[in-house]
């Protein structure tokens, strides 16, 4: 084998054993390894490490870029598919209301916020600066939904960040590319954009659950057969890709969360259809294998995201451009919560652990570099405004992911206080 071979596979197995001992660590402190990855990322990258040691060159980002689309789709499908395997279809139902409330709200004031004191403070055209409001103003599945499902919190709260992860990815695509759009051409319908909207939530919903049904009768033929995981998986694949296609041109990342919600809810599924009979050890195999799936998915995630932290290109203007976009967040992070807390009668701790999911990922990694290719040529772009696009995006994703760890961490800290005072008063008692 080559050098670069050699020291890729050798950078493969050791971000896989970082991972591993990463999620334990997790598991007995309650501290998440999310910042652990995306630190391994940072000095493994051509800034620090990469290029003197031939780990990961500038060629190899270059290279890794030009599946990047490919593969940050693949995990975003594989991840909702299990945030969709973790849920129960009850929970969900309850939660509903709240969820896009929280969804809705939260993206909006976030994106006019951003717009506006990109507008003022930097002299940046409203409408240039409400598309990069819109890039950043929603949360990543991909960072919610393992956080979210190692945290003690009411299984409601849990279905409402899970919901609202894939809720908010799809009003960042769909408002990005209409904003732009705008821009480009000067007028929209809201007729337009409100059946936009409709065709990636409802249809591919209605796609993915009515699939998840069918394969529930693929599943109880093939019980006991081999490999009847990996062609779930291969039917998750399709399902997400057919959806995307035209006529239908859905949302795979919507159609993959129903998919996953329907397999993962096979008792409940089978009392509403009496000819499925499916077992729980099927069940459990597919959960567990899934898990083991995710897990290098999501390892890897993280560590591309410190990959693509390029210090050589950040300025003093990006710096204080990205720190003041993430503390808007905070803040109308903060105060919507605090809105969805009083509506939703929650408790403290699944409060703080609302307020906590606030990490940018995904969509916002996907769309960061599209406005400069865009808009390149009218009036109100200027060219430095892509660099300070795609580094600003960086930095609130890094920032968001860093500060979703360490509220997590703080609202596992309360959720062991609650619990030992509960404890406390049932001695005394």
């Amino acid at each position: 084998m080559e050098y670069e071979t050699v020291m890729a596979f050798i950078a493969i197995g050791s971000i896989i054993f970082i991972g591993f001992f990463g999620n334990m660590f997790f598991n007995r402190y309650r501290i998440p390894d999310v910042l652990i990855l995306i630190i391994l990322g940072m000095f493994i990258g051509p800034d620090i490490l990469g290029n003197r040691f031939g780990l990961v060159t500038d060629q190899t980002m270059l290279d890794i870029d030009t599946f990047k689309d490919l593969f940050l789709s693949a995990a975003l499908v594989i991840i909702l598919f299990d945030g969709g395997l973790s849920l129960d279809v009850r929970t969900v139902l309850e939660s509903m209301r709240m969820t896009a409330v929280m969804s809705i709200l939260t993206f909006i004031v976030e994106m006019v916020a951003i717009a506006t004191v990109l507008h003022f403070i930097m002299d940046i055209d409203f409408m240039v600066s409400l598309v990069l409001g819109s890039i950043v103003g929603g949360t990543t599945g991909v960072v919610v939904i393992p956080l979210a499902n190692r945290m003690r919190i009411k299984p409601r709260t849990k279905s409402m960040l899970i919901l609202e992860s894939v809720i908010t990815d799809v009003l960042v695509i769909v408002t990005t590319l209409t904003i732009i759009s705008v821009v480009e051409i000067g007028e929209v319908s809201l007729l337009t954009v409100s059946t936009e909207l409709a065709i990636k939530f409802v249809v591919g919903g209605i796609v993915g659950l009515v699939a998840g049904i069918l394969w529930l009768y693929v599943l109880e033929k093939l019980h006991n057969q081999p490999l009847s995981y990996m062609i779930t998986v291969a039917a998750l694949f399709v399902v997400a890709g057919v959806v995307e296609l035209p006529p239908v041109s859905s949302s795979g990342a919507v159609a993959a969360l129903l998919f996953g919600l329907v397999i993962g809810n096979r008792k409940f599924m089978r009392n509403r259809l009496s000819s499925l009979s499916l077992t729980t050890l099927t069940e459990d195999h597919i959960h567990h294998f899934h898990a083991e799936i995710t897990f290098f998915v999501r390892t890897f995630f993280f560590v591309y995201l410190g990959l693509s932290f390029n210090f050589g290109t950040f300025t003093e203007i990006h710096l204080v451009a990205g720190l003041l976009v993430i503390s808007i967040i905070v803040l109308a992070r903060r105060l919507t919560s605090m809105m969805v807390w009083k509506m939703g009668e929650m408790e403290t701790v699944d409060a703080n652990a609302v307020f906590s999911m606030m990490p940018k990922g995904l969509s916002a990694a996907v769309l960061a570099t599209f406005p400069a290719v865009a808009l390149a040529g009218t009036d109100v772009w200027q060219e430095s405004y892509g660099a300070l696009f795609l580094n600003v995006t960086l930095l609130v994703i890094l920032g968001t992911t860093a500060l979703a760890t360490i509220f997590s961490f703080a609202t596992e800290k309360g959720i062991d206080r609650r619990d030992r005072q509960a404890l406390r008063k049932r001695l005394m008692e």
